[in-house]
């Protein structure tokens, strides 16, 4: 029999099915100059399930889809992979899921790994469809004293309703967004009747309930959460954002990039407060192995803005960055995230 190797799951049926891809770019070829064996399953944007056989460099393009000699129609399966077109069965010792959004992230699918008895990097089934429900996230961190923002949401039938109610409920501003969805799509800003009723609109192109949210003015903090080689959550220092936009969208993420410095310019008492929070925000979700929580500071008071249970792992992202100023740099990052696939799913 075949023995086990790491499996690396990346794109799917999701709106962050390109950020997916340079996320997996990056682990897979850091896992190729570390010699670490490891198996590419890609997921097509319709779901479909191969395994890809060429270079890594070539992954963050996509420039291999539909070509037959590099991808092998294959399926999930109790343990492992099974090939379509050979019935071969390639056994896996764990998955890191380089995937984001959608039905990839909600924990649809980290519950499927867990039917088919397949370890995995990162939070478990409920912690990722807490995390990625905006609303029921901030929810549940509101009942253990987490600051959040206010606001609510609603499924959004009838937009111009929906306008009625947001205008009597908060006014303007107000920031608009889809309850489950990541990387800012979707996301965005209505300073009156006519933006609100776009900005609606929009939303409801990812997913029909909609959160709205009094705007927040205030700096952008981000803090990792990172498990260290005793299975102990720890807090980086904090990290700021300087996007000079409106907010952090899309194209500042993944385009021209933020600006960022960490540790953030913060007294030692407010960045001891910020990690205590991330931490209990991780352990209250039900986190585990790696996390990125994200603040304001309204005021020079917290508020607590989403967590991302399976935060980016671009050369953009911020996650690895907070790592770095933990001293764990990226190729020890990914042998962290090696050794969380192979321990085991909680």
């Amino acid at each position: 029999m075949a023995q086990p190797v790491l499996g690396v799951l990346f794109g799917g049926k999701s709106n962050e099915h390109d950020v997916s891809l340079l996320s997996a770019a990056a682990i897979l070829s850091e896992l190729d100059r570390q010699r670490i064996p490891a198996l590419a399953i890609y997921l097509a944007r319709d779901g479909s399930p191969f395994v890809y056989r060429g270079s890594p460099c070539a992954v963050g393009n996509e420039a291999f889809a539909g070509d037959p000699s590099l991808l092998s129609p294959a399926d999930l399966v109790r343990g492992g992979v099974l090939y379509r077109d050979s019935r071969g069965f390639s056994p896996l010792s764990g998955v890191i899921p380089a995937v984001h959004g959608g039905t990839t992230e909600d924990g649809r699918l980290q519950g499927m790994l867990d039917l088919l008895e397949i370890p995995y990097a990162g939070s478990g089934a409920e912690a990722c469809a807490v995390a990625m429900n905006k609303q029921l996230c901030k929810t549940v961190l509101s009942a253990a004293g987490i600051p959040v923002a206010g606001g609510f949401s609603e499924t959004v039938d009838s937009p111009s309703d929906a306008v009625g109610r947001v205008e009597a409920a908060l006014g303007y501003p107000v920031f608009v967004k889809p309850v489950r969805s990541g990387s800012s799509i979707g996301a965005g800003i209505a300073r009156n009747r006519s933006e609100l009723s776009e900005r609606i609109g929009t939303a409801r192109a990812t997913d029909r309930k909609v959160l709205f949210e009094p705007l927040i003015r205030g700096r952008e903090i981000e803090v990792g959460v990172l498990e260290n080689d005793s299975g102990v959550p720890v807090a980086s220092p904090p990290g700021e954002l300087f996007s000079g936009a409106d907010f952090y969208d899309y194209e500042t993420k993944y385009g021209v990039g933020a600006k960022t410095r960490i540790p953030a310019d913060l007294s030692p008492a407010l960045s001891e407060k910020l990690r205590d929070l991330a931490l209990l925000a991780f352990r209250t979700l039900g986190c585990r192995h790696y996390a990125r929580v994200d603040f304001f500071l309204s005021d020079g008071a917290p508020i607590l803005n989403e967590v991302n249970a399976l935060p980016g792992l671009t050369d953009k992202s911020m996650f690895p960055n907070l790592a770095f100023a933990m001293g764990v740099p990226f190729p020890a990052l990914v042998r962290r995230l090696v050794s969380f696939a192979r321990g085991g799913a909680a």
